[in-house]
């Protein structure tokens, strides 16, 4: 649990720390989206703090080996950025992921954090996109102004896991309809809802236009095959009018200023340990 903390964080205690923040991301093999999503992150993340170093780590092994066998560029795993950063003398940094759920992804970061909590004087961790209840609404309206003119349903299309985490894309849903959004619905490539769980919604409300929209930073392959590819074929089957915009949310700056946010969110809050709390609790009796 994070606690606010409005007070004067470590961060800016003494002007000689070392202060960099790392940009984690699941990474794509394609460099024209890279530019566009991941690069324009960063870049954005550096003009907005400028006292910090801005690192960039891919968590997926498979796109950093394909992106060297292509380009001859290595990209680090979160472990090596941090250990270089451990090795160039940083002493505050804050490890932000361009995750849309709190998924396994994460989990996975904040074990490979653990072997570095010795190595640094402080380390943050901001939160993925889809996390507060402010998150999920300001995330909602923003697809209301960049697609709430389009003709038709707009259905965005998310990876999707196994995960308990899926259920950020039913909570996501829940918002669309409550502000209303009713031409908004939300799908999944490897999780819940289907493509197959929507279409009969879709028949239902009479649609017979759909726009399908990456709900994902990066359009890469994922958009391309699946998207554009097997939802796009499976919808005209059944005489829907498709269009697809190929646009990562990573390309819209509103987007971006979350990241933003919880970063400014995670420098000035601090971890709450539950157990302690919990056990202050019985102190008593």
């Amino acid at each position: 649990m994070i606690k606010e903390n409005k007070s004067e964080n470590n961060f800016d205690l003494c002007k000689k720390n070392k202060k960099g923040i790392l940009m984690v991301h699941f990474g794509t093999v394609k460099e024209e989206v890279r530019k566009k999503t991941l690069d324009s992150i960063n870049m954005n993340i550096a003009e907005k703090f400028r006292e910090f170093q801005v690192r960039e780590a891919y968590t997926s092994r498979m796109i950093i080996k394909r992106i060297y066998k292509k380009e001859e560029i290595r990209k680090n795993t979160p472990k090596e950025a941090l250990r270089l950063m451990a090795q160039e003398g940083f002493t505050h940094i804050v490890v932000q992921a361009s995750h849309v759920i709190n998924g396994l992804e994460g989990e996975h970061l904040k074990d490979e954090l653990r072997y570095f909590k010795d190595d640094f004087q402080e380390i943050k961790v901001g939160e993925p996109l889809l996390t507060s209840p402010e998150d999920y609404i300001e995330t909602a309206d923003i697809f209301k102004r960049e697609f709430g003119s389009i003709e038709g349903a707009v259905v965005l299309a998310g990876h999707g896991t196994r995960h308990h985490s899926n259920s950020a894309y039913g909570m996501l849903q829940t918002v669309f309809n409550m502000r209303g959004m009713e031409g908004f619905y939300v799908g999944t490539v490897e999780g819940y809802p289907a493509l197959d769980d929507l279409i009969p919604q879709l028949r239902k409300k009479g649609v017979n236009k759909v726009t399908l929209v990456p709900f994902m930073i990066v359009a890469g392959n994922h958009a391309v095959e699946d998207i554009n590819g097997e939802w796009r074929e499976t919808l005209e089957k059944e005489g829907v009018s498709v269009e697809v915009i190929m646009k990562g949310m990573g390309e819209l700056p509103d987007i971006q200023q979350i990241f933003v946010r919880h970063i400014n969110r995670a420098l000035n809050s601090e971890e709450e340990n539950m157990g302690n709390k919990k056990d202050e609790i019985l102190k008593s009796i």
